[in-house]
């Protein structure tokens, strides 16, 4: 069973590979389309590396602005969980939380169960 794992990392290789080499065509054929759709006036070199450029810049800016989202989103649950536990801090355990061990805890969880049947 040891050939495996070389097997499954070349089947991992050959993916990614696969997969960048899918990105690539897809980022070519898109310029490709978007170089088309400027005038005829424009050389094509010009164009293209034009198109490339307004291309990337989408990405990063749609890029930064789910990253800014994702920190703002956890930013905000950090703020509700601080502030929740501010409120709270007073309260303790609920039911005798001077219970240290598991003897006397077992003790307790009988006393529940004999209460309840």
């Amino acid at each position: 069973m040891e050939g495996g794992g070389a097997v499954g990392e070349r089947l991992k290789r050959a993916l990614h590979v696969a997969v960048i080499q899918t990105v690539w065509k897809v980022g070519r054929d898109g310029i490709e389309a978007g170089t088309n759709l400027v005038p005829d006036t424009v050389p094509r070199p010009i164009a293209r590396i034009s198109v490339a450029v307004v291309a990337v810049t989408l990405a990063l800016f749609v890029l930064k602005s789910f990253i800014s989202t994702a920190f703002i989103a956890l930013a905000v649950m950090g703020v509700c969980y601080f502030t929740f536990i501010a409120l709270n801090k007073d309260e303790g355990p609920k039911g005798g939380g001077e219970t240290t061990s598991v003897d006397d805890s077992l003790e307790e969880a009988r006393k529940i169960m004999d209460k309840y049947k």
